[in-house]
């Protein structure tokens, strides 16, 4: 049926409670479901203005970093389709742009803006939802991607840039000390910053597709958090266990998180600057870690900078309980390393139990970290060996490989691992492709994107 762009406009109610079944899906659920509820019941339950505004300043950031960050899935997996040599890897990269369009309307719902231009970049995000879920049902079923499929997907990725620089234009206000919620608002901000896509010269193209679809992800358990159930008062005692040679002050709890993860939420202050912690309620792990001090003008060479904050995250790391640990991955920003580590087990990469760790370059102080697909994820695993060779499944790629590639076990949508080879490829960029080592099939392919707020990430 073709599409006249005509939906019902949607409540304020009914956005709002889209957004919150939504966000309750995402791996760090948790902590934004125990600040709306709070936020929900606020009249009840809040005693003071200035804890009022501080949950709503939590759920909008929430919502706009989720949004920065995922503004990029929508132009990069659109750009990866154009490399792809498989059904397999198209149907698995059109469902990530749905599932990303389909969370971009979400946290768009948060603000509920009335402002025509917003109003118009929630219908895009919509659109591309619907369309690419849509054709990875044809490909599903054995068809090709026409031309035209391929000319329309295109020009959805033009609209994602413009989508992904509106999402952008905020950012330097909140870096001089803007805030969604308070005096300083920016949410008037926020919501002219998507006026373009309200202009005539937006073009939007016609298409077809059976939607609209709104399946939910399956339910998950985070396996690795099955420990002892804790107090709140063991809970913030092994917090300051973790922090114990940081300044920790001014400890508040914040509630308990009711999502996939149960945690218990806490802010206070970490050497000065204003952080947020979740502790497991089930064995004290120490599942996030948010702190507002960022980086600023690095001290030290570049290299010397990033050895020495892969360091201070894996010892970081190391302390937290996480074990054989070892970096996939690193970047600087802005003063800021980004480490991600991950376990080492026969000589293969367990990205399913990923953990993320921020430093600050300056002093090599942890100032990030974010377990909850270590949480999700980690367990014993009985390993297969590949049945095919690094070699053979090199030969399955569309590109040149740079080096050889490694063993890694890989997450999948619906809750699957796959044991893959990795190859990092160069083309019109920086790829890595993953070959099934069993069947060598791709499994999935990232992509390598630089960008002024986060650095270089692969998405």
């Amino acid at each position: 049926m073709e599409n006249t762009n005509q939906k019902p406009k949607k409540s304020k109610k009914q956005n709002a409670g889209k957004w919150i079944a939504g966000v309750t899906m995402g791996l760090m659920a948790s902590a934004v479901v125990g600040l709306s509820v709070a936020l929900y019941y606020s009249t009840e339950q809040v005693s003071t203005h200035e804890t009022y505004q501080r949950q709503m300043e939590a759920v909008y950031s929430r919502a706009y970093y989720d949004l920065l960050s995922g503004a990029s899935d929508l132009g990069t997996n659109l750009r990866k389709l154009s490399i792809s040599s498989t059904p397999t890897m198209q149907q698995s990269l059109l469902y990530e742009v749905w599932s990303a369009a389909e969370l971009a309307e979400n946290n768009l719902g948060v603000f509920d803006a009335e402002d025509e231009g917003m109003r118009a970049a929630q219908k895009f995000v919509n659109q591309l939802g619907d369309y690419s879920h849509s054709l990875a049902l044809k490909v599903a079923d054995g068809e090709k991607l026409t031309k035209e499929d391929r000319a329309k997907l295109r020009k959805m990725g033009e609209l994602a840039d413009v989508y992904k620089d509106a999402i952008n234009k905020v950012s330097g206000s909140l870096k001089k000390g803007g805030t969604f919620a308070g005096d300083n608002s920016v949410l008037d901000e926020f919501a002219s910053a998507f006026n373009e896509f309200a202009e005539p010269s937006i073009d939007y193209p016609e298409m077809i597709y059976d939607g609209p679809f709104s399946d939910a992800l399956e339910e998950r358990t985070p396996v690795a958090l099955q420990g002892e159930e804790m107090t709140e008062e063991q809970a913030r005692m092994q917090l300051l266990i973790y922090l114990k040679d940081r300044d920790v002050q001014n400890i508040e709890y914040a509630g308990e998180g009711e999502g996939d993860i149960k945690c218990f939420n806490y802010t206070f202050t970490l050497d000065g600057d204003r952080a947020f912690a979740q502790i497991g309620k089930f064995g004290g792990a120490l599942v996030l870690l948010n702190a507002m001090g960022g980086g600023d003008a690095v001290s030290v060479a570049h290299v010397e900078a990033g050895e020495t904050c892969q360091t201070a995250a894996l010892d970081f790391a190391k302390r937290l309980g996480f074990e054989n640990m070892q970096v996939v991955w690193s970047c600087s920003c802005h003063g800021e390393c980004v480490v991600n580590l991950a376990p080492i087990e026969k000589d293969t990469i367990l990205y399913s139990d990923l953990v993320k760790v921020k430093v600050r370059e300056r002093d090599s102080k942890v100032i990030g970290v974010d377990a909850t697909h270590y949480a999700f994820n980690h367990k014993k695993r009985n390993l297969s060996s590949p049945k095919i060779t690094a070699q053979e499944a090199a030969k399955m790629l569309s590109i040149s490989p740079v080096g050889e590639g490694r063993l890694a076990l890989i997450p999948l949508r619906g809750n699957r691992e796959v044991l893959t080879y990795e190859f990092e490829c160069e083309s019109d960029g920086t790829y890595f492709v993953y070959i099934d080592a069993m069947t060598g099939k791709e499994a999935n392919i990232l992509y390598v994107i630089s960008d002024e707020n986060t650095g270089q990430r692969a998405i």
